[in-house]
Parts: C-alpha cells; structure tokens; sequence
C-alpha cells in the first residue's frame, strides 16, 4: 500500500481506476486475514502479530489522506477500522482521533452514517472508557449532522422519494441511534462538555420535535427513551442545585405537555398497533419518573396547565393524580389510556402539538 501511495499525486487518470482496485484488493484481503486472529492472541500471547496490524492500520489511513473522496476506498478503510476494534481491542484508541478526523472530511450523509455506525460500534464495546475520545468527536460530528437534517419532518408524499432524501431519513434514524447509545451506555456528560455545550439545545428541540411527530413510531420511542435517562441522570442532585440549568423546566414545560399529553391525543397515535403500544408504555413511564425525580412541581404543571388545554374534567385530573402517585404502573397505564381516548371523543382532534 505505501510504495502504490507514493506516487498518487502524479496519478493519470488511466492509472486511477487500476490502483484504485489494487489498494481495494488489499485491504480486503487483510481484513479477511485479521478475522483468524483473536484480540487475545494479538494483544497478549503475540503482541509482535497485533503491532504488525497497527502497522497496518497506520499506513491505511494514509488512504483517507491521499485519497478523501474516492467512496469505494473509504469504505473498505472504514470496514478495516471497525475489525482492528475487535480485533485489537483498546489498544486501537491511539489511532482512533486520526481515523475519526479523517472520516468526517467531506463526509456525505452516506459517510455520516457509516462514521455514526463506527462511533456506536466503539461505545458499546468499551462503554465509558472512549468518554475522552467521543468528547473530542462529538462536536464536530454533531455540528455537521445538523447543518444537513433537516429541525422539521422530512419532505414527504409525491416526488420526495429521491435518494437524497432516502439517505437523509437514514442519517436522521442513525442519528437518534447514536444519541439512544451514548446515552444507554453512561456517556451523557459528553453533551455537556464545554465544547459540545452549544449543541444541547439544539440537540433537545430535534428529540422534542421527534418524540411528538415522526412518522417511524420506533424512532419516537428511542427519543422517550433518551429523555428517560437524561431526567435520571441530570435531574434532583442531592443539594437540590440544577445540574443543566433550565433542563427541568423544558421537561416539565415542553416535553410532559407535548409528548405525553398532547402527541396521543392526535388521532394517528393507534392504540391497536403493536409498536405504538410499546411507545405509550415508555410514555407512561416517562411520567411516573418525572414525578420521582420532580414531584409536585412536575403533578401541578402537568395536571393545571396540561389537562385544561385538553378539555380534561376535574374528577378525571383527579383521579390520574391518584393513579400516577400509586406504585403500580400497570394500572396507571390502563388508567392513562382509557383518559387519552375520552379526552380524544370531546375534542375531536383539535389540539395540535405546540
């Protein structure tokens, strides 16, 4: 690979596509190679074997350098970074900020999506191990993303099946994944590291967003989800101070009212659909949590500013306060439903998330 690399500069364009193929060639067959070769064995019985693929691994990422925008090779230096993390293991972490900062370059959405890929794969092998690194990458990574995906829904309906927009919906979908994982694995600090601190609001609007519209009811159920563990994590510190100042207020302000009220009061949230269903149970949990965590200040939002928005009588208000203070979620859920579906026949679709 190096002696084919160093006279890429002088590439005429007959020579391109043949080097091209040969440097391709390669880096399949060592990845086809590295599959014999367990993290054990190259890392404890026969370092000099996993010093070899460093080696390796190093001069491959030259490829990035020489060659940004040649999709077929960036691909296969992708594919071989995401096995040199199995099959090196931590000590792949010195190589990891170069490979990153060299992916991103000119990264298209397809790109995004493989770079997001390899990020999740990092997170969920060594957990908060990669905190320093992903602090690093996160900005940038971030900052990238939302300048392509749209704040609102993608375009949809005639003519909006394009490949540009089918691989923007995959970017959005990898995005939320990639949000879901950081935040499923103890890594939720990295959002408020000073240099991703710029970024949380409009992390927090797209998830809000997300959470009450997306057509994919997968995708709303991970943004709940999110928003479970974040309140977990962020929320009634011991000295009763705020850890993200403001945080509390847009959960019980914005996303109590707006996912948990209003989103199921609209008509396309289907009760008798599977996955919907799977999506009110996170709903529904999402609220007792918010009590834990905040009590009365989340009860008396919810229930003085919420419920009459929705047309919700006094003895219903009444009785969900009894329900979401008892212990059993089950009959809270079965309660929250039946609530949902006579606050719809009042209102007859009326009420729009805000």
């Amino acid at each position: 690979v190096e002696a084919l690399l160093m006279n890429a500069k002088v590439l005429t364009p007959e020579e391109a596509p043949k080097k091209f193929a040969n440097i391709q060639q390669i880096i399949v067959a060592i990845n086809s190679l590295s599959k014999g070769f367990s993290e054990r064995l190259v890392t404890a019985s026969r370092p000099a074997i996993g010093l070899m693929f460093k080696q390796t691994l190093d001069v491959l990422l030259q490829v990035l350098v020489v060659f940004p925008n040649v999709e077929t090779l960036r691909s296969k230096v992708t594919s071989f970074v995401h096995r040199m993390v199995d099959t090196l293991g931590a000590s792949v972490f010195p190589y990891l900020p170069k490979a990153l900062e060299q992916l991103l370059v000119d990264s298209e959405p397809k790109e995004l999506v493989c770079l997001l890929l390899l990020l999740n794969q990092l997170i969920c092998k060594f957990n908060t191990l990669f905190r320093d690194i992903l602090d690093e990458v996160f900005p940038a990574i971030t900052g990238r993303i939302l300048k392509i995906i749209p704040v609102d829904t993608l375009p949809s309906g005639p003519g909006s099946n394009t490949e540009e927009n089918r691989e923007l919906q995959e970017l959005q979908r990898t995005l939320y994944t990639f949000l879901h994982v950081i935040t499923t694995h103890d890594l939720s600090s990295v959002f408020l590291s000073p240099k991703s601190r710029s970024y949380l609001q409009p992390i927090m609007q797209l998830l809000l967003l997300t959470s009450c519209k997306h057509k994919d009811i997968l995708v709303r159920k991970a943004c709940v989800q999110i928003f479970i563990r974040l309140i977990k994590d962020w929320c009634a510190m011991p000295n009763g101070g705020e850890k993200v100042p403001g945080f509390q207020s847009f959960i019980i302000e914005s996303f109590a009212t707006n996912c948990c009220l209003y989103s199921l009061l609209d008509t396309s949230f289907e009760f008798r659909d599977a996955n919907t269903l799977v999506l009110f149970g996170e709903i529904v949990l999402a609220q007792k949590v918010m009590y834990e965590k905040f009590g009365n200040d989340f009860l008396a939002h919810f229930v003085s500013k919420g419920f009459p928005a929705a047309h919700c009588p006094q003895d219903l208000a009444e009785k969900y306060c009894q329900q979401l203070q008892g212990s059993d979620i089950k009959a809270l859920k079965s309660f929250y439903q039946s609530l949902i579906e006579s606050l719809r026949h009042q209102q007859n679709g009326s009420l729009v998330v805000r």
